[in-house]
């Protein structure tokens, strides 16, 4: 076989190798080129997740060494102790009233206590001005001074609202007084028997099971320079009195005497001659 001149017999010429080599170098470049935007995200990626991800094992650190701290104040602060409850005060009644106008009467609110110290709680029930005892009469009670007897004295003096407080008693005291004129042991005997007269009305408008006293305080001697100086009327008033509340063992009579006294619009037992309590049913 014959030899060309770059090489061995039938091969292709060294020039036509190497442009071969140059043509396959310059494809490979350009095939790089061609693909190196893939190659950049890919590297752009491949940054970025590794950026994420050191930030992600930041951040868990971080969130790690928080909760580490937490717990660590939780364990060596103990939680603040849990407040008391607080204890709401039950509802007090509305202490009564020391004074109430009825149609006929006026209700005074009062308290007293035994010589033991037993407390006792009363309404004294006392017909106004217009209604008072007929002058030298057990029976009879005058009104603007026209004489008003029987069924007339209950339904006039004992209006409902005084009903009322009488219904809700625990016992009832019927109080019978005189005036300053005449004989002290004629007008106390007399002050005696309208305190029976009192009782009598009463009973007839509240219940049979309420038991009533009779309390005669006899005849006015106290001379009284604050009073009325037209007359000696308001002396003798017509009273009924409710007995609202009596600590166990009290004695009814000693609380009320002790209630009365220093009262200015109600009778003082000092200024009568008697403070007789008799039972009447």
């Amino acid at each position: 076989m014959t030899e060309g001149n770059g090489g061995p017999a039938g091969g292709p010429p060294e020039t036509a190798r190497s442009k071969v080599r140059g043509a396959w170098r310059l494809f490979s470049w350009l095939n790089r080129a061609r693909r190196a935007p893939d190659w950049l995200n890919w590297l752009v990626s491949l940054f970025q997740t590794k950026a994420g991800a050191a930030v992600a094992i930041g951040s868990a650190g971080v969130v790690a060494t928080t909760a580490a701290v937490v717990v660590y104040t939780t364990m060596e602060q103990p939680p603040p102790p849990v407040p008391a409850p607080v204890e709401v005060a039950a509802p007090v009644a509305p202490p009564a009233e020391p004074e109430r106008q009825t149609q006929s009467s006026v209700i005074f609110a009062i308290e007293g206590k035994d010589k033991a110290g037993r407390r006792g709680t009363f309404d004294v029930v006392v017909a106004r001005k217009e209604f008072l005892w007929v002058r030298k009469s057990s029976d009879e009670l005058e009104r603007d001074g026209k004489t008003i007897t029987g069924a007339d004295i209950e339904s006039q003096v004992l209006d409902q609202d005084v009903r009322a407080a009488l219904a809700t008693a625990k016992e009832i005291i019927a109080v019978g007084t005189a005036s300053q004129e005449g004989d002290a042991r004629e007008e106390t005997e007399r002050a005696g028997r309208r305190a029976h007269k009192t009782a009598e009305i009463v009973q007839g408008g509240i219940d049979a099971a309420i038991p009533i006293w009779t309390l005669n305080l006899g005849q006015y001697r106290e001379p009284c320079k604050d009073c009325e100086a037209g007359g000696t009327n308001w002396q003798r008033p017509f009273i009924v009195i409710a007995v609202k509340d009596l600590e166990p063992g009290g004695n009814v009579g000693e609380a009320l005497a002790d209630a009365l006294s220093g009262q200015k619009k109600l009778p003082a037992p000092k200024s009568y001659s008697a403070f007789a309590l008799t039972r009447f049913r």
